[in-house]
């Protein structure tokens, strides 16, 4: 096992000793995670080149206001960014389908991207995954967990690019509309059987809300595919006296016929959908009115 994982508090003064020992805390890929105790449990993962730094951040942002006590830094001299990347979107999947957290995770899109060596890689993610279950991070067995409801029906999924093209499609015409308190309109995602309508929903839910809740120092992938709603400007919700509408302001309706996302819950009486894109999800046109 070439990884260790350091302990220290959430503090200022917990992370500047720690940073002093040793250059990789400072200019080295990391993940770690922010967890508190208690009744109401709280949990984040992250990944950075520069610990010291992303920690300082945290502490004088949104996170310090979380209950959260100390820190678990993942080190392994062969990570890379790429690598970093990946754990930190498996650890998150699993934190959330093991139940025991509450997540404090965005859902700006998780990475799934190919590097090199991932396989050999992904091998050690179980490790790191043990070494935090003997430290009571998890309460079950990656098994366990992957075959869970929780876990297969979570909101942090690494999207087919179907799937992200029509969730991408659907968030940019709802905020269109919401800058203009009068439009309302329909959007009906249309697929196969397994081409993951569901998915789109439960995703597009939490992505709603985390855009709704986003505060300038929130943290945000620059390369996710969603990073681009999280910025001011997108966000009509943060400026009431616009009299734009609240983006959580969306109902999802899974059925056997596709999912409909309709803005304020207007009908989708007549709506008439269009093929799915390739074997995946298609959205509707948006009509306006």
């Amino acid at each position: 096992m070439s990884f260790s994982i350091r302990r220290i508090p959430f503090d200022r003064t917990g992370v500047d000793s720690w940073a002093r020992d040793n250059q990789e805390y400072t200019n080295w890929p990391v993940v770690y995670v922010l967890d508190s105790t208690g009744r109401n449990q709280k949990l984040y993962v992250g990944e950075t080149t520069s610990a010291q730094k992303r920690m300082r951040q945290h502490l004088s942002g949104s996170k310090k206001n979380e209950g959260l006590e100390s820190i678990r830094v993942v080190i392994d001299e062969r990570y890379n960014k790429s690598a970093c990347l990946d754990l930190e979107s498996h650890l998150i999947r699993w934190f959330h389908g093991d139940g025991q957290y509450s997540i404090l995770n965005g859902n700006d899109g998780l990475t799934d991207a190919r590097y090199y060596e991932r396989e050999i890689y992904r091998e050690s993610f179980h490790e790191v995954f043990e070494a935090l279950r003997a430290e009571g991070l998890f309460s079950r067995s990656i098994p366990q967990i992957e075959n869970s409801d929780l876990f297969k029906l979570s909101p942090f999924k690494a999207l087919a690019d179907d799937q992200a093209i029509a969730i991408e499609d659907i968030i940019e015409g709802l905020l269109a509309d919401l800058r203009h308190p009068d439009a309302r309109s329909t959007l009906v995602v249309q697929g196969d059987p397994g081409t993951g309508k569901t998915i789109v929903a439960i995703f597009l839910m939490k992505l709603l809300a985390d855009i709704r809740d986003f505060q300038d120092h929130d943290d945000v992938e620059p390369d996710s595919m969603f990073a681009e709603f999280f910025t001011p400007d997108p966000r009509p919700a943060r400026r009431p006296e616009d009299g734009a509408r609240d983006p959580a302001a969306v109902t999802a309706t899974v059925g056997e016929e596709g999912v409909q996302e309709d803005a304020e819950a207007g009908s989708v009486d007549g709506a008439d959908p269009v093929p799915g894109r390739g074997v995946g999800c298609g959205v509707r046109p948006r009509p306006r009115r």
